[in-house]
């Protein structure tokens, strides 16, 4: 079954949390505007602390509440985020003694007491003697509750589904899909992605009454709309600074409540603890409404049309009613407190402030799990079981009916709710500010997604007007004159500011080049160049170096970038385009791309291209990568290597001359030459020919790594030497790229059923392997695993020194999917179909499938090395490594040697978690994800697989889905959208007539004996590789006259030999650092796997 969650608040990240622990391998997927770990959300569930409390007069939610609460005081997941400081509850009606008479009720021997005033006051060192106790009754003292890191808790049980296999999308969803029968069959996004699923859920908050009316007005079904149900409202949070002093007297205190009924027109206000950056937390009395024009005719309540909702534009009113309520608790105290954060929150409410969890009445397949009515952080790690009994249908029937969609409700006054909305925020708004807070009577166009505008026929679209404005600057190009001026925002504009401008705003002015210096081009725009903000730049720049800079680009250094102001447009814009995915702003990243690209295209016409213009290209190229725009890649790429053709970038004289920029030119080419190897296409004509890269070796030349003569030389590195004449760790890389770049055309070749018998010494095989082997004996000792000792290294030092353990990563990834995917088993099963030859038994099976299998298994060893350390990796390369190591273990799932096929299920698990990891930022490795989890599916030859318990006597390989992931033939969506932003449809790629049947597999057939003995009757000569049966769909034209026989069972020898030769593959994986939920690590178990002795002994631990 597969689950779409919308919305990644608490009670869809709870949601998601229960599903993926029932059902492991069920699809679950949560979509959020903003990722899990930005700095800021709109989710109500953000922040820096929520009440954590059972004290509720309410008998249903009481024995809710107290549910969740042991979790958090007992559970290793939540404990480390819940403050058991207690709850000072001013009463002001016969709250406190209802809630008293529920615990009892409910057999709580809580230290929770009615307490006089005048004794309370006298408690906490007299901190709340100067609070308002006008009308109270009694004081409520439950020393139980408490409060927790909200925003700490969210982002770490996100992590946790998202390790048991939950993909989390980023993306604002703009309506339902809701197909002609009235099903919901997913989402659309507003950049156009369709997400589809079996259940549809909607944790959407404040959100949903929006886009149930965008959905309605899309789909003509007004049964979608929220109705009365449901009132997003927003209320005011406000956090004031506390001095040294201060906070040593308040660090203690307990959660404050002042209650107050319907007659006092007030809801509850509430105070938290300090933060550790002393910063003491309270609300405003006014939650208010904002309704306006949400699609035409229809006005409701939702949040402001801003991407972060403006919950930071608090409207000075508010900031006066914060000021207010503080009186409340701390009178003449906080007189002199300094205010430092004002927030609106906003949520959906229910007129009872009732859950809605329920099934939609007008949608099969889509449901309802929302309202918190700032309530709802309490029950984070319960209220998700009771969402998934309601998809079983299983909730319990009281609770189906209170938490209904169709229920009846009372209005607010009558359900005696003071909590319910009792404002409008147009009514709490100065003059100056109703233009302030976008959601209000402004045009249509900005506040509706594209998808939720009916096109009226003889209109032009947005697209046709975008189309109009480029031919129209072209004409202007092509005619000599200036483009037209421009209007721009304020330069302190942020990025969410400038995202309300149209696409025609942005200047396309290249900046100038310094005083003095004239441009080429005869029509110069006037206008005052664009430029993102100093805090976004600032954000992108650190992301850059956090998750790029050498890994594997290194175009230039920290002290090269200088001032913001001085960047170029066209590489700040890049930068951005390259970086905005790994934070809340990715919707934004096309925009950016967009920028720079015209940008660069502006240069190349004005002929005032420089060295940061091909800089920008790099950086544009690696991000169309990651996205799985090959195509658009591969140009920006191609582009760059004629761009430094013509600069003679490419030529080892230009590096002679004393120029200041030469390290930082060489540094440039070699990214380049990296991209290529790694990313760029293998088929073609005009192809790069990558030979021409290859190293010289001298025999007498000693270990330093040395270039083709012709070749530029490489930049100056020296990270992780101590001896000039050793190459750094980058430069190390570059030629193990280079290795891998023929490992992935020898793919290609294989591909194409270009076979030689791989063990002849003119063999493609046997070149990549000897050049493999040379590369690595000249790798110097300061970079070998032994020597480094990664797995001795604190976390801190990792993350300190992230430059090279990054780059040593990618490194020692490489260094394992060589001979990985070099002697992959699959590869010669299908080339003994075109070359009879492969299909007789020999030494070179036995030893290239123990080294596929060892070299596989190191691979999951470094996984299990990364995870344990908490290294934050981006480039896709990674996820790539990772699936093509999880297709060994699958293929060894079914091996006849129980211990392997345990290790194998195991480690096939756990490659493809950590693939699931790299899915936020990069949709090629999602699609390499989809591509894997069908590999899985047919494999086990049915829709649901459990890993763990998967032992089965034979598999089926999808042939079309392993190549593609062996070649990383992953588009992040069609062909045809893949080329959309490069090419005219005259020009885009259609399917290639060699495409293989997508039905073609191959059956995989193995021994089942369960004893483990060596046969050493043949010499050690029999081949070890699987039986298996020819393809059950085999494409045309294909055939073989020497079928292996199916009735041969060779496995157990190969098993046999492996467990022999190299017994740590079989490593207790209890041993291990991090298992991956193999079980808990105890220091009695023995060393781990890789402080153990027994590693000398294997070949390769030397690197």
């Amino acid at each position: 079954m597969s689950y779409l969650i919308v919305g990644a608040g608490v009670f869809g990240v709870s949601t998601a949390y229960h599903i993926i622990r029932k059902y492991p391998n069920a699809s679950v997927t949560l979509v959020d505007r903003d990722a899990f770990d930005a700095e800021s959300r709109v989710a109500a569930s953000w922040d820096w602390n929520k009440v954590v409390r059972a004290d509720y007069d309410d008998f249903v939610y009481c024995q809710l509440a107290l549910e969740a609460q042991e979790i958090f005081k007992n559970d290793a997941l939540w404990q480390p985020y819940f403050k058991q400081t207690g709850v000072y509850w001013i009463c002001r009606s016969d709250y406190a003694q209802n809630v008293i008479d529920h615990h009892h009720k409910l057999g709580r021997k809580d230290d929770i007491v009615a307490m006089p005033v005048a004794k309370a006051k006298k408690l906490y060192g007299g901190l709340f003697e100067n609070a308002d106790y006008d009308g109270a009754k009694e004081v409520l003292i439950n020393k139980a509750s408490g409060y927790a890191l909200a925003g700490d808790a969210l982002r770490a049980v996100t992590r946790e589904v998202m390790r048991l296999g939950v993909k989390y999308v980023v993306g604002e969803v703009s309506s339902l899909q809701i197909n002609n029968g009235g099903s919901c069959k997913g989402i659309r996004t507003t950049s156009g992605r369709v997400l589809e699923a079996d259940h549809v859920i909607l944790c959407t908050g404040a959100y949903t009454p929006k886009l149930l009316e965008l959905s309605a007005a899309k789909s003509g079904r007004t049964s979608l709309r929220a109705e009365g149900r449901i009132l997003a409202a927003g209320i005011t949070t406000g956090m004031a600074q506390l001095d040294e002093k201060q906070y040593a007297e308040y660090a203690n205190m307990p959660v404050g409540f002042q209650g107050y009924t319907v007659q006092h027109g007030k809801p509850f206000i509430g105070t938290l603890p300090p933060t550790k950056d002393r910063e003491l937390k309270w609300w405003g009395s006014k939650i208010f409404s904002n309704t306006y024009e949400v699609v035409p005719g229809r006005r409701i309540s939702a949040p402001p049309a801003t991407p972060d909702y403006s919950q930071w534009k608090v409207p000075q009113r508010l900031k006066e009613d914060i000021v207010e309520q503080k009186d409340l608790w701390y009178g003449s105290r906080g007189q002199d407190w300094p205010m430092t954060k004002h927030r609106i929150c906003w949520d959906a409410f229910t007129t009872t402030s009732d859950f809605i969890i329920s099934p939609h009445a007008a949608a099969k397949g889509l449901y309802v799990a929302t309202c918190g009515s700032f309530h709802g952080f309490k029950f984070f790690p319960v209220i998700g079981k009771y969402v998934l009994q309601m998809l079983e249908g299983s909730l319990a029937p009281e609770l189906e009916a209170r938490w209904a969609w169709d229920r009846e409700r009372p209005d607010a006054v009558t359900a005696g709710n003071v909590e319910y909305p009792n404002a409008e925020m147009n009514d709490l708004l100065g003059p100056e500010e109703e233009e302030q807070v976008p959601g209000g009577e402004a045009s249509l166009l900005e506040l509706c997604p594209a998808e939720s505008i009916v096109l009226i026929p003889g209109c032009k679209s947005g697209q046709d007007e975008r189309l109009q404005t480029l031919e129209d600057k072209l004409d202007l190009l092509l005619s000599g004159g200036g483009l037209p001026n421009q209007q721009r925002p304020h330069p302190s504009q942020s990025i969410d500011e400038a995202n309300s401008i149209s696409d025609r705003a942005f200047s396309t002015t290249p900046p100038a080049r310094g005083p003095g210096r004239t441009t080429a081009n005869p029509f110069v725009p006037q206008v005052t160049n664009l430029k993102p903000s100093s805090a976004d730049m600032s954000t992108g720049i650190n992301l850059y170096f956090k998750y790029c800079h050498r890994q594997p680009i290194w175009c230039f250094e920290r002290d090269e970038m200088g001032s913001y102001d001085s960047l170029p447009e066209e590489l700040a814009c890049s930068i951005l385009a390259l970086t905005s995915r790994f934070v809340d702003k990715r919707d934004h990243l096309q925009l950016y791309g967009n920028n720079a690209k015209t940008l660069i295209m502006l240069r190349i016409a004005n002929g005032t291209v420089d060295l940061t213009t091909i800089e920008s290209l790099c950086l544009l190229s690696y991000s169309s990568f990651i996205d799985g725009n090959v195509h658009l890649g591969q140009f920006h790429l191609g582009l760059s290597f004629q761009l430094c053709r013509s600069a003679m970038l490419d030529t080892k004289s230009v590096y002679v001359l004393d120029d200041p920029a030469k390290e930082r030119k060489k540094r440039l080419f070699w990214s380049l030459q990296l991209l290529e190897q790694f990313y760029g296409r293998q088929d073609g004509l005009l192809s790069v020919p990558t030979d021409i890269w290859r190293p010289a070796y001298s025999s007498a030349g000693g270990l330093e790594m040395e270039l083709d003569s012709k070749a530029p030389p490489l930049p100056r590195d020296d990270l992780g030497t101590s001896d000039p004449s050793e190459p750094g760790i980058w430069n190390t890389s570059v030629h193990l790229g280079w290795v891998w770049s023929q490992v992935r055309k020898y793919v290609f070749d294989c591909s194409h059923n270009i076979w030689k018998e791989p063990w002849r010494h003119d063999s493609m095989y046997a070149k990549v392997h000897s050049d493999f082997m040379e590369t690595e004996n000249r790798i110097p000792m300061c970079h070998r695993y032994d020597s480094v000792k990664f797995y001795e290294r604190t976390r801190r030092e990792l993350k300190m020194n992230r430059d090279y353990w990054a780059t040593w990563l990618k490194e020692q990834f490489t260094y394992h999917a060589i001979p990985t995917v070099l002697n992959h088993p699959f590869l010669y099963i299908i080339g003994a179909q075109h070359n009879p030859n492969l299909g007789i038994p020999n030494t070179f099976w036995r030893r290239s499938s123990e080294q596929a299998l060892l070299h596989a298994t190191w691979i999951a060893r470094m996984i299990d090395m990364v995870m344990d350390k908490q290294v934050e990796l981006a480039d896709p390369f990674f996820g790539h490594v990772a699936a093509t190591a999880a297709t060994v273990h699958l293929y060894y799932c079914c091996a006849a040697a129980v211990k392997l096929k345990h290790k194998s299920n195991a480690d096939f698990a756990k490659c493809r978690r950590f693939l699931k990891g790299f899915i936020p930022h990069s949709p090629a490795c999602e699609a390499l994800d989809r591509n894997l989890d069908a590999l899985a599916r047919i494999a086990a030859g049915s829709d649901g697989i459990d890993v763990a318990d998967w032992m089965p006597c034979k598999i089926y390989l999808s042939v079309p889905l392993m190549w593609g992931i062996l070649q990383f033939n992953c588009m992040n969506e069609t062909q045809e959208i893949a080329t959309a932003s490069l090419m005219n449809s005259s020009l885009t790629p259609s399917g290639s007539p060699e495409t293989v049947d997508e039905a073609s597999t191959l059956e995989i057939i193995v021994a089942t004996a369960p004893e483990i003995s060596i046969n050493t009757a043949d010499g050690g000569q029999e081949s070890p590789t699987l039986s298996f049966k020819g393809p059950l769909h085999p494409a045309g034209g294909s055939s073989r006259d020497n079928d292996f026989n199916p009735d041969t069972p060779t496995m157990e020898q190969i098993d046999n030999l492996t467990f022999n030769t190299t017994p740590w593959l079989y490593a207790d994986s209890a041993q291990l650092v991090y298992t991956g939920g193999a079980g808990p690590f105890t220091s009695d178990q023995g060393n781990a796997w890789w402080e153990g002795g027994n590693m000398n002994t294997l070949r390769f631990n030397h690197f």
